[in-house]
This record gives structure tokens, C-alpha cells and sequence, in this order.
């Protein structure tokens, strides 16, 4: 697991947040997608074990799964006609370029393996 992943998991376990059982199932295929807003930091484990990440085509379609997860966890509206606030998307590049950086490391472990 990566070293976000393991931070991630110590934070849901230390704040007993209600989806912690969430996290039990996180394998080496998932990127973890934090997002904090004001105090609270919500987190998603997303999968990409289907994916062939070593095509563009898998690298895309995982892009846009954590591009949604990260939206989700820094709590977008779909339909909504608010614009985005500074907060929000602090908490959005963020969330997104973490979870870039952890999907980038699993990009190239397929690419070389």
C-alpha cells in the first residue's frame, strides 16, 4: 500500500467514521481519493483493477473515476447553480492531484511490468 493509503486508513480508524468497513476491502489496484473540507476529511477508495492502465484508453477511464470520486468527497452538486466556491476547489485540486500523483505511480508499475 501506498503511504497515502496507510494515512488514510489510520485517519478513518482514529475518527471512527461510519465508513470505515469502506476501506477494509482496499487492495494494491485502488487509489484513494481524500478530500478535506474545513475540519472534516472524507475519503473514497477507488478501484482500477479492471483497467488496463498501461493503454490510454484504461489511464483515461481511471482519470475520470477519481475526477468523480474527488468531486464527491469535496461534496459538488450535480445540477446545482451555485458556482464552485474557494474552498471547495482548494479541496477539489487537491483531492484530484493526490490521487494523480498515486494513479501516475500505478500507471508506470504496468507500463515497465
Amino acid at each position: 500500500m501506498t503511504r497515502k493509503t496507510l494515512v488514510a486508513l489510520a485517519a478513518t480508524i482514529t475518527f471512527a467514521i461510519p465508513s470505515a468497513t469502506a476501506f477494509a476491502g482496499i487492495t494494491d489496484m485502488d487509489v484513494v481519493v481524500d478530500g478535506r473540507t474545513g475540519a472534516e476529511t472524507r475519503s473514497i477508495a477507488v478501484s482500477v483493477a479492471d483497467l488496463n492502465l498501461a493503454s490510454n484508453h484504461g489511464a483515461r477511464m481511471a482519470d475520470s473515476r477519481i475526477t468523480k470520486a474527488a468531486k464527491q468527497v469535496c461534496g459538488w452538486m450535480n445540477g446545482s447553480i451555485l458556482p464552485a466556491t474557494p474552498e471547495y476547489r482548494a479541496c477539489f485540486g487537491e483531492a484530484l492531484g493526490g490521487a494523480r500523483n498515486d494513479l501516475d505511480t500505478l500507471i508506470q508499475a504496468q507500463r515497465q511490468g
